[in-house]
């Protein structure tokens, strides 16, 4: 599960904590974080997080928060030392996160991401017919495309899985796949097509490892 247990509950108790004052953060000015503070709250209620975890992950994340500051704030450090010593704080923050659930709540969370992953797979397939229909794709073209697809998230998959990277070197890889779906994705499409997609990319962001 790598660390989906560690991001889920500290976000999961993050919300929770924001949702018991009497308004959540950026209410009335930033709806999309408003959204996304009540979907975290809805994740830690599923989990059913004990007051005690509250506290525990609480006091765990402020640590964590606190530590990354004062790491920031070295400059007697090289780069490559700073980043270890991030790396370091976040493998442990992880590891103290974790361990703080049970194998109930541990179970539910491989649940809900195996639910996730089907809800993506319908997601994804439904984005390909709507782009199929909107750029007049051919048969041939919307198979490279989803074996493209398919290619990237392994290749996000494995970057995210490498223990021997760190978190600087990741964005760099990633950069990388980016700007090599990029040209893929121009070696599959016309000009008209690549033009077109352009203008449905400005109606909304576009995820990583995603074709629309």
């Amino acid at each position: 599960m790598k660390k989906i247990l560690a991001t889920i509950l500290a976000f999961a108790t993050l919300a929770i904590v924001q949702a018991q004052e009497k308004k959540l953060p950026g209410e009335g000015k930033h709806p999309g974080l408003q959204r996304h503070l009540q979907q975290k709250h809805l994740l830690a209620e599923k989990l059913k997080l004990s007051d005690d975890q509250k506290q525990k992950a609480k006091t765990l994340n402020e640590d964590f928060r606190k530590k990354m500051t004062d790491l920031r704030k070295k400059d007697d450090i090289t780069v490559k030392e700073w980043r270890k010593q991030m790396d370091d704080l976040r493998k442990k923050h992880y590891e103290e996160m974790q361990s703080l659930l049970t194998k109930e709540q541990k179970d539910r969370i491989v649940k809900m991401k195996e639910e996730r992953k089907k809800m993506a797979e319908i997601d994804a397939n439904a984005r390909m017919e709507k782009m199929k229909l909107r750029l007049q794709l051919s048969n041939e073209q919307a198979e490279k495309l989803k074996k493209q697809r398919s290619e990237m998230q392994e290749k996000i998959k494995a970057l995210h899985e490498n223990k021997t990277l760190n978190m600087q070197q990741k964005r760099e890889e990633m950069k990388k796949l980016m700007e090599n779906q990029k040209l893929k994705m121009k070696s599959i499409l016309n000009e008209e097509q690549l033009k077109k997609m352009q203008e449905l990319k400005k109606h909304g962001p576009r995820k990583p490892g995603k074709l629309s």
